[in-house]
Protein backbone atom coordinates (compact mmCIF):
# COMPACT_ATOMS: atom_id res chain seq x y z
CA UNK A 1 0.00 0.00 0.00
CA UNK A 2 1.24 3.39 -1.04
CA UNK A 3 1.46 5.53 1.98
CA UNK A 4 1.76 9.00 0.50
CA UNK A 5 1.49 10.90 3.84
CA UNK A 6 3.91 9.10 6.10
CA UNK A 7 6.38 9.94 2.37
CA UNK A 8 5.27 13.10 2.60
CA UNK A 9 6.11 14.02 6.21
CA UNK A 10 9.51 12.24 5.77
CA UNK A 11 10.61 14.51 3.17
CA UNK A 12 9.34 17.45 4.98
CA UNK A 13 11.08 16.12 7.92
CA UNK A 14 14.72 17.04 6.48
CA UNK A 15 13.39 20.86 6.24
CA UNK A 16 13.11 23.04 9.40
CA UNK A 17 10.15 24.55 10.47
CA UNK A 18 11.79 27.89 8.90
CA UNK A 19 12.96 26.48 5.85
CA UNK A 20 8.86 25.58 5.10
CA UNK A 21 7.78 28.38 5.88
CA UNK A 22 9.99 30.29 3.49
CA UNK A 23 9.47 27.87 0.71
CA UNK A 24 5.74 28.19 1.42
CA UNK A 25 5.66 31.63 0.73
CA UNK A 26 7.97 31.15 -2.29
CA UNK A 27 5.28 29.01 -3.91
CA UNK A 28 2.38 31.01 -2.37
CA UNK A 29 3.35 34.34 -4.34
CA UNK A 30 4.13 32.28 -7.38
CA UNK A 31 0.84 31.07 -7.48
CA UNK A 32 -0.66 33.69 -6.43
CA UNK A 33 0.87 36.05 -9.42
CA UNK A 34 -0.53 33.34 -11.68
CA UNK A 35 -3.59 33.48 -9.84
CA UNK A 36 -3.38 37.32 -11.11
CA UNK A 37 -2.92 36.84 -14.49
CA UNK A 38 -5.52 34.57 -14.90
CA UNK A 39 -7.99 36.64 -13.40
CA UNK A 40 -6.73 39.64 -16.18
CA UNK A 41 -7.23 37.07 -18.87
CA UNK A 42 -4.27 36.47 -19.69
CA UNK A 43 -3.67 33.40 -22.46
CA UNK A 44 -1.24 30.52 -21.06
CA UNK A 45 1.47 31.86 -23.66
CA UNK A 46 1.57 35.22 -22.58
CA UNK A 47 4.76 36.38 -21.85
CA UNK A 48 4.13 37.30 -18.24
CA UNK A 49 2.48 33.89 -17.43
CA UNK A 50 5.42 32.32 -18.99
CA UNK A 51 8.15 34.18 -17.24
CA UNK A 52 5.61 33.20 -13.56
CA UNK A 53 5.93 29.39 -14.94
CA UNK A 54 9.89 30.40 -15.27
CA UNK A 55 9.58 31.15 -11.47
CA UNK A 56 7.47 28.35 -10.53
CA UNK A 57 10.43 26.09 -12.66
CA UNK A 58 13.19 27.28 -10.57
CA UNK A 59 11.16 26.97 -7.38
CA UNK A 60 10.59 23.16 -7.98
CA UNK A 61 14.45 23.01 -8.62
CA UNK A 62 15.20 23.96 -5.18
CA UNK A 63 13.73 20.39 -4.55
CA UNK A 64 14.68 18.34 -7.99
CA UNK A 65 15.65 19.26 -11.54
CA UNK A 66 12.87 17.85 -13.85
CA UNK A 67 13.37 17.29 -17.43
CA UNK A 68 10.57 18.07 -19.61
CA UNK A 69 8.40 15.18 -18.92
CA UNK A 70 8.75 15.04 -15.48
CA UNK A 71 7.78 18.71 -15.48
CA UNK A 72 4.87 17.97 -17.61
CA UNK A 73 3.89 14.89 -15.33
CA UNK A 74 3.85 17.53 -12.15
CA UNK A 75 1.62 19.99 -13.88
CA UNK A 76 -0.86 17.02 -14.55
CA UNK A 77 -0.52 15.74 -10.83
CA UNK A 78 -1.79 19.90 -10.17
CA UNK A 79 -5.50 18.59 -11.65
CA UNK A 80 -5.28 14.73 -11.30
CA UNK A 81 -4.13 14.98 -7.49
CA UNK A 82 -6.96 16.22 -5.48
CA UNK A 83 -4.79 17.91 -2.56
CA UNK A 84 -2.45 19.87 -5.54
CA UNK A 85 -5.86 20.46 -6.84
CA UNK A 86 -6.92 22.33 -3.83
CA UNK A 87 -4.10 24.36 -3.24
CA UNK A 88 -3.93 25.56 -6.93
CA UNK A 89 -7.94 26.63 -6.60
CA UNK A 90 -8.04 27.58 -3.00
CA UNK A 91 -5.98 30.77 -5.25
CA UNK A 92 -8.50 30.79 -8.61
CA UNK A 93 -10.57 28.31 -9.12
CA UNK A 94 -9.82 26.65 -12.41
CA UNK A 95 -5.68 27.83 -11.61
CA UNK A 96 -4.82 23.92 -11.67
CA UNK A 97 -5.65 23.51 -15.15
CA UNK A 98 -4.46 26.96 -16.22
CA UNK A 99 -0.99 26.38 -14.64
CA UNK A 100 -1.13 22.66 -15.90
CA UNK A 101 -1.56 24.48 -19.53
CA UNK A 102 0.90 26.91 -18.84
CA UNK A 103 3.58 24.48 -18.01
CA UNK A 104 3.10 22.30 -20.77
CA UNK A 105 3.54 25.58 -23.26
CA UNK A 106 6.84 26.60 -21.21
CA UNK A 107 8.17 22.69 -20.96
CA UNK A 108 7.76 22.14 -24.48
CA UNK A 109 9.82 25.48 -25.80
CA UNK A 110 12.61 25.69 -22.86
CA UNK A 111 13.00 21.99 -21.52
CA UNK A 112 14.69 18.87 -23.31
Amino acid sequence: MFERYSQIQGVNASYTEAQQEQYKAQHDAIAKAIADQKRKGAQFNDIDVQALIADHYAFAKQFWTPNKDAYKSLALTYVLDPAFKETYESFEPGLASYIKSAIEIWADQNLD
